[in-house]
């Protein structure tokens, strides 16, 4: 039995067996190099693939995957959760990267508050809260990608949380509560009990998207998202 060998592919064979001697040591020189390369370019792991987007596959997570339709279902859950809940169904969303003292605004979530919660719901939205982070600030928060943090505020309080200084503090009332809490930050966790089981029309998110010449908002907390003496 003959090998059927396919005339380009012979010729390529031929070309190989009559190169220059240098010739062959160039190209093994440059075969060399471009796994070293190759092996380069991986070396960083998930948050390189933000300076290298033809390296990226088809995006992840399903009906949360960060994709146009998705995006768009996202806020007009949002719109529609919040028209009957008001906003007291409602959180502000800030991403942080490892530590860091900047919390960066990145939109707001809604939630059905009757049947799923908070953590519940930051969980199950997690991969588009992530991937609009990372696109929303790709120099401060790029390179955090796979290990992002999530804090949750109020909602509609950014202009409280940008004005709050420790000198606006109240003083503590006969129950030793005060506005502390109104002015801190709650993070989330990423892997939560049933959120799997939270249905997209149960959550919305409405992101944010920078228009004053790239500035952006975010906020001063400590590692605890309280605030800084």
């Amino acid at each position: 039995v003959h090998e059927h060998v396919h005339p380009i592919q012979h010729q390529h064979n031929y070309y190989h067996r009559q190169q220059h001697p240098r010739q062959q040591q160039h190209h093994h020189h440059r075969q060399k190099h471009s796994n070293l390369y190759a092996k380069e370019e991986n070396k960083n792991g998930p948050e390189y693939e933000y300076y290298r987007p033809q390296a990226r596959g088809p995006p992840p997570g399903g009906d949360m995957a960060y994709n146009e339709a998705n995006v768009r279902r996202a806020a007009e859950t949002f719109q529609l959760i919040r028209q009957i809940g008001g906003v007291e169904c409602t959180n502000d969303v800030y991403a942080r990267g490892f530590n860091r003292f900047e919390y960066w605004y990145i939109g707001k979530i809604a939630r059905t508050d009757g049947t799923v919660t908070l953590n519940q719901s930051i969980s199950r939205l997690w991969n588009l809260l992530e991937e609009h982070a990372c696109r929303l600030r790709p120099v401060e928060l790029g390179r955090e990608y796979g290990r992002l943090e999530i804090w949750c505020a109020n909602g509609d309080s950014e202009l409280k949380m940008s004005q709050a200084t420790p000198s606006s503090r109240s003083m503590p009332d006969n129950n030793n509560n005060n506005d502390d809490d109104d002015m801190s930050l709650i993070k989330m966790e990423r892997f939560v009990d049933g959120s799997q089981n939270v249905n997209a029309k149960e959550v919305g998110f409405m992101a944010e998207f920078v228009t004053n010449n790239g500035q952006g908002f975010y906020i001063f907390r400590d590692d605890q998202g309280k605030l800084m003496q």
